[in-house]
């Protein structure tokens, strides 16, 4: 109701068009300023919009790395073999003197692990590798003077740690063989076998 009293009152004034276009006091259209207004909003909303970074949802990134390393391990034991010739049983022989050497000759610091076989090449005698007297035609091996003396068992064992480039140290081989044998056996051949690793 008031609005058609109110178009009515702006047709006698005169202000008002046949498309109901409003006009000021001056006869300035006042639609013709709300699309000022609002071209004017726009392209000022556009400016921020590209000078402001906008983030529409939560995103995940990786970075992918790869690399070379650089550096090696060369495990390298002075003298190659020892006889330890006539063996009574129940007796340990040893060298001595650091008779052994150890050398990294490698470029990064390596630990050191050793093992040995089970039984000597022949078969006539086997490994003890508890640690305790060895048995009959049994044997067991000791090596000592590095970071971690211990005896010999058939799977690698950490004997030296962090031997670094260019250095050595030198050890010895202990053997004990059984109080009993079975035999008056033959010359026995075992072999011991020296690892290096990254420390």
């Amino acid at each position: 109701m008031l609005l058609q009293i109110e178009i009515r009152i702006l047709k006698r004034m005169g202000c008002m068009n046949k498309d109901k276009t409003y006009f000021d006091n001056k006869g300035i259209s006042t639609r013709k300023i709300d699309n000022k207004i609002l071209f004017a909003l726009f392209i000022t909303f556009i400016l921020i919009a590209t000078a402001t970074p906008i983030v529409l949802a939560a995103s995940e990134d990786n970075v992918v790395i790869t690399f070379d390393p650089n550096g090696d391990i060369d495990i390298d034991v002075s003298l190659a073999s020892y006889n330890f010739s006539s063996i009574s049983a129940g007796m340990w022989a040893n060298s001595s003197g650091g008779y052994f050497t150890l050398y990294n000759n490698g470029s990064v610091p390596m630990t050191t692990e050793i093992c040995t076989n089970a039984s000597t090449d022949e078969g006539n005698m086997s490994l003890n590798e508890s640690g305790v007297a060895p048995g009959t035609d049994q044997y067991a091996i000791y090596i000592e003077d590095l970071d971690l003396p211990n005896y010999l068992n058939t799977s690698y064992f950490v004997f030296d740690n962090g031997l670094n480039p260019v250095d050595s140290k030198t050890f010895d081989i202990c053997l004990l063989l059984g109080t009993n044998l079975s035999a008056n056996h033959s010359w026995q051949t075992t072999t011991i076998y020296f690892r290096g690793s990254i420390s």
